[in-house]
């Protein structure tokens, strides 16, 4: 350990060397014209030097042991001169430790792999079926730790120079610097080996957790091994749980589910298209008559009009009544096109010739999918076969139901046409218009089609019975009141009716009630004694809308028939139990009863219809009706997809598992695969019993479950669309024949999944759901936080303009870092501009199947940042609040104009992130298709993807996997794992599923370019790689996008402004506290001062690279001190962890400004930034107006505050308005640059350092608190302990003066005249200090007489000695010889304190002769010392014996001078 004086002599030489080059250390590290890029690349090669150097070395200083030779130096002194990389590896943080990863990692990473043997035991334990256990694993992964540490003690290059994890927390690694010996070298090598040691084992124990949570594919298999390898393989399942995408589900059931929702949003996005249609055509039509009839009706009065003829038009048919007919008709099932993979379709595919939507012909030509051409028979004719799919018992073509819907009613079709042409509608407007209906019924027509379909033959019968005399009522099902409800049952809750509504109800229940005979009190008289008043009628109303539900889907099975509402309460008087009596009048009060509405006469029905809000409107019976419909259909065609799925991973597990029977393509005869032969296949997901999962699985019965009970209505427990009316029929061979055996034994199948087991995980997953907590405590939580918390993201974001322009400019890098040239494709750009699903410029919306298939895929409408918000504000129940005050018309008409300029923000939102998945997904289809195609394969044929998957190579198959390639490489909310969801209940983190989704992405494209450069596939019998070119331009575009771009502006910036790393460095001391680690552009006005640009604002990749600049920052901060860069990069690296986890710990944008003003729990008036939100002089008045304002201000939208500054902005040049409250002036073309997130912020020292000072004098008086909180706490203290208080407080001081001299020397550097930094430090009341640190000295702390006065009177009450009069010696050697300690550099030396007794455990042989104990005293001596004189070889000037001399360092021999000072001579 150094002692104060060899620090002392290293400081001298630091400030000798500083003098002479009147350079400041802190600022010159290395030359400016190594760039961190050469810097980077030097430091490879200089990385194998140093591997050769190290051994090299090593073998010297063996050879020196025992011999006083040199060899070790020279040797270093040769590598000095023929490494010619080393200078400029060295000039940069970023070089350095590139050469470090070089020099450590090229001959450790095999040392690893070769000493562990980890991956050739886990893949022979795989092949045998077995696995490793978490023991093997353990002692492997110690012996390939082993191995590097060997490998770090033999090759690293210069141990002194690169440093230990000892040198910054001490310890028995720490290196030693002071010795200068070959042992001493040998030492410092086995140090620095023991600890590479320890670090890879960590790591690699680390890394392979990681790697199996990555590489999970959910829960395949049940948990394995026993004891510690079975607790260990619980524990990553539950972490991998928690943190993937997945969660706890399987991958398959993960995909189908992900694909349920797509389809779900391709449905409501087609639909929406037929809304806008209705929308536009209505309005222009309406908007055009209003004109030429000279504004006679308004315009929404013809609207309103033309919406209720065509809603009748709508769900007219040729029934009963004029009603809808639905129509069942059988259809051939069409086959597999293998160049679309869709069914056959004239105009495409091998029927590309046939003229589209022309009949399909019978017969097509037959393909080879193995070498992707047309089948010839001997005489080279192409060999034909059916377009359908022919059963193999009858020959000919299966059978599919069909349904559709008759057509409209001709004389309402006839009559609303008329009404078009006399409003003027042109004939491209009616043909819309009529398109959308037929459109809307044939939509309808699919949905009813799929739930029939799923259909046994005798549950078919009844579907069709039902759906014959309800199809209007579940198509025509809009009403205000059961919008936007979740779960099966839709609550009249979220729409209220109007007040004028609720009062003409309650007229008409009033009258009535009178002609039944209640006594009734006269319309606006006071009721009498004994009659019924507004009160009683008000409640009924209330009652009856309240209390009115209605099934969602196309259930049979309830008490009502589909799309009826039922009502829970409707007046006694409205039933046929009530009739005109006598008796009536006597009634005090009016009973409520059950129906239906369908019950009830016509004008009551119509009077409960309006109050509910029944709409004549065709947008809403198309969007309810088909938004109700979809989600049933799209849940059960996914359940019988992971059915599906399933069964062809049992079917090829069995295969496997029994061995079969193939032909051999090269002898092209029959052999036999034994069981169990090459890799095992996927395994299924679900199971028919625990046994067979166990068989397949492993495990225990305690590791499965059912998922649910066979019986029809537990299916329920799983899917909310159970019909337990209409059995199920199987969707393949197995599951029928599962089905039949269910069937005999009297069980019926409502759900597919029923009585099927899985993993306990997996199976309740299935069955999860989410309730929301009505608790008081609870919805004071979401009005107090979470509600505001998601309006504040809203704000900030959805409602602030400027957002979006940086949004959709920040969102270039997700395509750019995927290697793909932003805007580089002109017709993808045209593409993707046409698909976007936003009102606005000419283009959006014109590709809307398009946008639909990739809704289908999970490419778009899957905005991280917007999704967030709105699950935040689904879960403070944000539509019922605003709904539920919807009862004004003022209001009413307020709130929808609000929520249409929400919605209208909240598509551009989410379309300006779309633009860049569409452009990114047709990037991606381009370059997958043509590596493809030049590596010979053809349309039509089979190949094994990237993930081991044989697929024919066509259309669809591109389409999935470049839809894989942008879900996994962009930001995607449905990937977001339900752990981190679930943060933003809480109130910290602001967007964090962003940040979440950044680190995944950014990690897999790194991942995925890697697999592409590795990938190798057989294309035409040669074994070829046609993803590498690929892989490598992804990795390109990654390493410009997160590297090359932000530095190199930052470098070109630098060298056209000519700006020093002096001054950048400077600078970074005067940023935002959130830009120190950013990357920063910097820029020189014509005053001389400085400018910068955060990178941040427009780097999307900010949260990746963040902690990286973190740590080169902290390793160039720590360049000045002699303790090599490790301790550095550690430092580094615990500040990196803050800045990687800080969206997530961080207070939320309200929560911060709750604290803000909170003065209980809260910061009482001050923000997190330390400016005040209020004088504490202010009166309680100001303080809750100012409160007030700082809330408001956290849920300002519109970047108000950017938007000042543009306004001042534009204020004439000489105008006093210009100026803001501050007196700063703004630049219209920089405030203008901000809206793209490319604002110059001045860098002004002058502002900034009275701050500066202010965190000196607090630090300085937290240092002081460091002593007396440790010295004078009311019990007896150690005179030991006084100095170890003494030592912390002056080391924490040394950390607050090197801070403010860092920065006196920074505001020098970026102009600010030393007079002005004095004044201000004079002005603060630290003139002394400004003298000290203007030097670079270190000033010590001084124990006031007060605080010294205080620990006389304690020891006195205690009855004790004084601890600081025996301490007070060593306190001022320590402090006379800090009062040396310059703050250029950055160590504070290590303090040896003479009381603790384990410091010299030696010195007491050594010095016994000369120093013997002859007084008492209250506390004992260090061992070793005494406290009196018996030797007369005491030297009468210095007190000491020539044996302390030459032992003691300075310290100690001031401790005795002192003691001998004090005692008696002998």
């Amino acid at each position: 350990m150094a002692t104060l004086a060899e620090y002392l002599a290293k400081q001298e030489t630091i400030n000798n060397v500083s003098k002479t080059n009147n350079i400041d250390e802190d600022f010159n590290f290395g030359s400016e014209d190594s760039g961190w890029l050469a810097s980077m690349a030097a430091g490879v090669p200089s990385g194998i030097f140093k591997i050769f150097e190290g051994a090299a070395t090593l073998g010297a200083t063996l050879l020196d042991l025992g011999v006083d030779k040199d060899r070790a130096d020279s040797v270093e002194a040769f590598f000095d001169k023929i490494n010619p990389f080393d200078e400029a590896a060295s000039a940069t943080a970023a070089g350095k430790i590139t050469e470090l990863i070089i020099n450590l990692g090229v001959p450790g990473a095999p040392a690893f792999k070769i000493g562990s043997g980890l991956a050739k035991a886990t893949l022979k334990a795989k092949e045998a079926g077995t696995y490793l256990s978490f023991a093997e694993k353990a002692r492997r992964l110690g012996q390939g730790a082993l191995a590097t540490g060997a490998t770090d003690a033999i090759f690293v290059g210069n141990v002194e120079e690169t440093g230990s994890f000892g040198d910054f927390m001490g310890g028995p690694t720490q290196i030693d610097r002071d010795t200068d010996s070959p042992l001493s070298e040998i030492l410092n090598r086995i140090k620095f080996g023991a600890e590479g040691a320890v670090f890879a084992g960590a790591i690699g124990g680390v890394g392979s957790g990681i790697s199996a949570i990555r590489k999970s594919k959910g829960f395949q298999k049940a948990p394995e091994g026993t004891g510690m390898n079975l607790a260990m393989d619980k524990f990553l399942r539950t972490i991998s749980g928690g943190v993937t995408a997945k969660g706890f589900k399987n991958i398959n059931q993960f995909l189908i589910d992900n694909a349920r929702r797509g389809n779900v949003d391709a449905d409501l996005n087609r639909v929406a298209t037929f809304r806008d249609t209705i929308d536009d055509n209505v309005i222009a039509v309406a908007d055009k008559y209003n004109k030429t009839i000279g504004n006679k009706i308004s315009s929404p009065k013809i609207q309103k009009e033309l919406l209720e003829d065509m809603q009748e038009v709508m769900v007219s048919g040729g029934g009963k009544d004029g009603k809808m007919v639905p129509l069942f008709n059988a259809v051939d099932e069409i086959r597999i096109d293998p160049l679309t993979n869709s069914p056959f379709k004239t105009g495409s595919g091998l029927l590309e010739k046939f003229k589209p939507g022309s009949p399909l012909p019978d017969k097509v030509v037959k393909w080879n999918k193995v070498e992707g051409k047309k089948v010839l028979d001997s005489a080279g004719k192409e060999v034909m076969e059916s377009t359908k799919v022919i059963d193999p018992k009858t020959g000919k073509p299966k059978q599919m139901v069909r349904v559709d819907i008759d057509g409209v009613n001709p004389e309402k079709r006839k009559a609303f046409i008329k009404k078009l042409k006399d409003y003027g509608a042109t004939t491209k407007q009616r043909r819309e218009l009529f398109d959308t209906i037929t459109d809307g019924r044939d939509m309808f027509g699919e949905m009813f089609t799929g739930i029939g379909r799923r259909l046994t033959p005798e549950s078919f019968d009844k579907f069709k019975d039902v759906l014959k005399v309800s199809l209007n009522d579940v198509v025509d099902r809009g009403y205000s009141v059961f919008r936007n409800n979740a779960g099966q049952v839709t609550v009249a809750k979220n729409y209220p009716p109007t007040d004028d509504i609720i009062k003409k109800t309650v007229n008409y229940y009033k009258r009535v009630a009178r002609q039944k005979g209640y006594n009734v009190a006269a319309p606006g008289k006071k009721p009498e004694p004994g009659q019924l008043g507004d009160d009683v009628f008000e409640k009924l109303v209330d009652q009856t809308w309240r209390q009115a539900t209605m099934d969602k889907g196309f259930i049979t099975a309830s008490r009502v028939k589909p799309g009826t509402v039922k009502l829970g309460s409707v007046p006694e008087f409205f039933t046929n139990s009530v009739r005109n009596s006598l008796d009536n009048a006597d009634k005090k009060f009016i009973g409520t009863e059950v129906s239906n509405l369908a019950e009830l006469t016509k004008v009551d029905k119509l009077v409960i219809q309006r109050l509910l809000g029944k709409n004549k409107n065709p947008m809403s019976t198309l969007v309810d009706g088909v938004t109700n419909l979809s989600a049933q259909v799209r849940s059960g065609q996914a359940f019988d997809e992971m059915v599906i799925k399933n069964n062809i991973l049992k079917t090829a597990w069995n295969r496997w598992d029994k061995g079969f029977k193939t032909i051999d393509p090269k002898t092209k005869k029959e052999v036999t695969v034994a069981p169990r032969t090459g890799p095992e296949p996927e395994s299924p997901f679900l199971f028919e019993d625990k046994g067979e999962a166990q068989k397949i699985l492993g495990g225990v019965a305690s590791d499965f479950k059912e998922i649910a009970a066979p019986q029809a209505d537990a299916g329920r427990a799983i899917d909310r669309f159970v019909d337990t009316n209409l059995p199920l029929k199987g969707v393949d061979d197995i599951e029928k024949a599962r089905i039949a055996d269910l069937t005999e034994a009297g069980q019926k199948i409502s759900n597919p999944l029923a009585g099927k087991v899985a993993l306990k995980e997996v199976a309740d997953t299935f069955m999860k759901s989410e309730e929301a907590s009505k608790s008081l405590a609870a919805q004071i939580y979401n009005n107090l936080v979470l509600y505001p918390k998601g309006t504040s993201q809203m704000a900030k974001t959805v409602l602030a303009p400027f957002t979006h322009a940086r949004n959709f400019l920040s969102a270039t890098s997700f395509a750019a870092a995927n290697g793909h040239l932003p805007f580089g494709n002109i017709d993808d750009v045209k593409k993707a501009w046409n698909s976007l699903q936003a009102p606005g410029p000419g283009g959006f919306k014109k590709n809307n199947e398009f946008y639909q298939e990739l809704l289908r895929l999970g490419v778009v409408n899957s905005n991280v940042r917007l999704k967030q918000v709105m699950d935040l504000l689904q879960d403070s129940n944000f539509g019922s609040i605003l709904n539920n005050v919807n009862s004004d018309w003022a209001l009413n008409k307020l709130i929808r104009r609000f929520s249409k300029i929400k919605k209208g923000a909240e598509d551009f939102y989410t379309a300006e992130d779309d633009f860049w998945k569409i452009f990114t997904f047709l990037g991606e289809k381009t370059k997958i298709t043509n590596a493809y195609k030049n590596a010979g394969l053809r349309l039509g044929q089979e190949f094994t993807d990237i993930n081991g998957v044989k697929r024919l190579f066509n259309d669809r198959t591109i389409n999935e996997l470049s839809a894989d390639l942008v879900r996994n490489t962009v930001p995607n909310y449905s990937y977001v794992s339900e752990f981190i969801k679930g943060l933003r209940k809480l109130p910290l983190g602001n967007f964090i599923a962003f940040p979440a989704e950044i680190l995944r992405t950014g990690v897999n494209i790194v991942d995925t370019a890697l697999k592409e450069i590795n990938y190798s596939t057989i294309i035409n019998d040669e074994v070829v790689r046609p993803l590498a070119g690929r892989g490598r331009q992804r990795l390109m575009g990654m390493a410009i996008t997160t590297t090359a771009i932000p530095l190199g502006i930052g470098a070109a910036t630098k060298t056209i402004y000519d700006i020093t790393e002096d001054e950048v460095n400077a600078m970074k001391r005067y940023v935002a506290d959130w830009s120190k680690n950013s990357v920063l552009i910097p820029f020189r006005k014509d005053d001389g001062t400085l400018q910068y640009i955060d990178f941040s604002h427009l780097n999307a990749y900010d949260t990746l690279t963040r902690p990286i600049q973190t740590v080169l920052n902290k390793v160039e901060a720590g360049r000045a001190d002699e303790d090599g860069i490790m301790d550095d990069f550690i430092l580094g690296l615990i500040e990196s962890t803050k800045e990687l986890g800080a969206p997530f710990i961080s207070e939320s944008i309200w929560t911060e400004a709750l604290q803000d003003v909170a003065p209980v729990l809260g910061r009482n008036g001050i923000d997190s930034t330390g400016k005040r939100v209020w004088n504490p002089e202010d009166t309680n008045g100001d303080k809750l107006y100012k409160a007030l304002g700082h809330l408001i201000e956290a849920q300002a939208p519109l970047n108000w505050k950017q938007l000042q500054r543009l306004g001042l902005s534009m204020v004439p040049i000489d105008s006093t308005g210009r100026f803001s409250e501050r007196g700063e002036e703004y630049e219209f073309g920089n405030e203008a640059l901000g809206i793209l997130g490319m604002r110059r912020v001045d860098v002004d020292p002058k502002k900034s350092f009275n701050y500066k000072v202010s965190d000196y004098k607090k630090g300085v008086r937290n240092s002081r608190n460091l002593f007396t909180s440790a010295t004078l706490k009311g019990g007896v203290v150690s005179a030991e302990e006084v100095v170890d208080a003494y030592i912390n407080a002056n080391r924490a001081l040394y950390g607050i003066n090197r801070e403010l001299y860092q920065d006196i020397q920074a505001a020098k550097t970026l102009g600010m005249s030393e007079d002005s930094i004095s004044n201000r430090m004079v002005d603060r009341g630290e003139r002394k200090a400004f003298n000290f640190l203007n030097e670079g000295m270190f000033r010590p702390l001084k124990i006031s007489k007060d605080v010294q006065n205080i620990f006389a009177i304690r020891a006195s009450e205690l009855g004790v000695a004084n601890p600081y009069e025996q301490a007070q010696g060593i306190i001022d050697s320590i402090s006379d010889e800090l009062s040396a300690v310059s703050l250029r550099g950055d160590l504070f030396p290590d303090i040896e304190n003479p009381f603790d007794i384990s410091i010299i455990p030696n010195l007491v042989d050594q010095v016994s002769e000369t120093i013997t104990s002859t007084a008492p005293v209250a506390v004992a001596p260090p061992a070793g010392f005494g406290v009196g004189l018996q030797n007369t070889n005491i030297d009468p000037v210095t007190r000491l014996t020539a044996s302390e001399e030459v032992l003691l360092d300075p310290l100690e021999k001031r401790f005795v001078k002192n003691r001998r000072t004090n005692t008696r001579l002998t």
